[in-house]
């Protein structure tokens, strides 16, 4: 590192170290996010190679990582490295900013552009989430839940649990959706009952489709496509019994039309 760039290094590597990482640092629930430290790491291209522990004038306090973990205490001299070597990852409550040297530290931690970026993901998530919350979660019925688990199997999966069916079904917002648990408790003895139907049999926790599910949908399918075909001719016939009662009324004198065409007109 040339002279004039220790000043710097020194600079921020003092700041970032006085807020260095713990041995564990929580990366989920409430735990994960408060945390605010940074790790300053330094590698041999893809291989691990130092984390610095502390900087005493221009000498580095390091653990080396020995192919397994990083275990052997070093003291380096910061001299020895440029700035692009020394990497910093700031983790910031559940969400992680690695900054691939000092300078690219220096400028952007002090922008603060990938905190405003993270700041505007979780705003417009909380957005999200609270708008899916606003929403009744319905619970998929006999045939929808059917369709669904035989689209799946179609795709290669075939056994699946009450949990990932309800991140297919409402994505994994419905964990913090007020009726969250209790559609899940719905769905749970939709699948059980489909189970006792033969639709689907159960593998400890699981759920697979069975041929039983197939002949299911297309009755049901067909008896819908009957329906519909019901429906139809009972609309054909309200319209039909519609005109000839019109046409019986016109017959009998009790209405008089307009003609449509007098050709008596001078």
């Amino acid at each position: 590192m040339k002279t004039y760039l220790l000043p710097v290094a020194r600079f921020v590597l003092k700041r970032v170290l006085a807020r260095q990482c713990e041995a564990t640092i929580p990366r989920s629930g409430e735990k994960g996010a408060r945390v605010n430290c940074f790790v300053v790491s330094i590698d041999k291209g893809d291989e691990p190679y130092l984390i610095a522990l502390g900087l005493e004038e221009d000498t580095l306090s390091c653990i080396e990582w020995d192919g397994s973990k990083y275990q052997i205490e070093r003291q380096v001299a910061l001299a020895g490295f440029n700035l692009s070597d020394i990497t910093v990852t700031h983790y910031y409550g559940l969400s992680t900013v690695r900054y691939g040297g000092v300078l690219d530290y220096l400028i952007d931690h002090t922008l603060a552009w990938p905190y405003l970026k993270i700041h505007a993901v979780s705003w417009l998530s909380s957005i999200d989430q609270y708008l899916f919350n606003k929403r009744k979660l319905v619970s998929k019925q006999r045939i929808d839940l059917l369709k669904l688990l035989v689209d799946l199997a179609m795709d290669g999966k075939h056994s699946h649990e009450a949990m990932d069916l309800m991140t297919a079904l409402y994505t994994m917002k419905w964990f913090l959706h007020p009726q969250g648990e209790e559609t899940h408790r719905r769905l749970e003895f939709f699948l059980e009952a489909l189970v006792e139907t033969g639709e689907l049999r159960k593998v400890n926790h699981a759920f697979v489709v069975t041929g039983l599910a197939l002949r299911a949908i297309e009755e049901y399918e067909e008896q819908e496509r009957k329906h519909t075909e019901n429906v139809k001719m009972q609309w054909r016939m309200f319209w039909l019994t519609l005109a000839i009662a019109v046409l019986t009324i016109v017959q009998a004198g009790l209405v008089k039309l307009p003609p449509l065409l007098d050709l008596t007109a001078k």
